[in-house]
């Protein structure tokens, strides 16, 4: 995957774009208002979500889950 060197507001509008294609209006929002109450720790959940795993075995695990989607749909 190439990493692009975007602004921060191209980052959001690209996410917002993803999230939106993916979950639909009404789940983006609902996401969206988790971290902006301030109930969830990013790093925490993050932490816990990938416990045990480098960096090559989360990149795997996505791509698997997005290949898997793709095939699905």
């Amino acid at each position: 995957m190439k990493s692009e060197n975007i602004s921060d507001t191209e980052l959001k509008i690209k996410a917002l774009t993803v999230l939106n294609k993916n979950l639909g209006a009404a789940n983006t929002i609902r996401f969206l208002s988790l971290y902006n109450m301030g109930k969830q720790d990013y790093m925490e959940m993050r932490d816990e979500l990938f416990k045990g795993m480098s960096a090559r075995q989360v990149f795997n695990a996505a791509a698997d889950f997005w290949e898997k989607r793709e095939a699905e749909s």
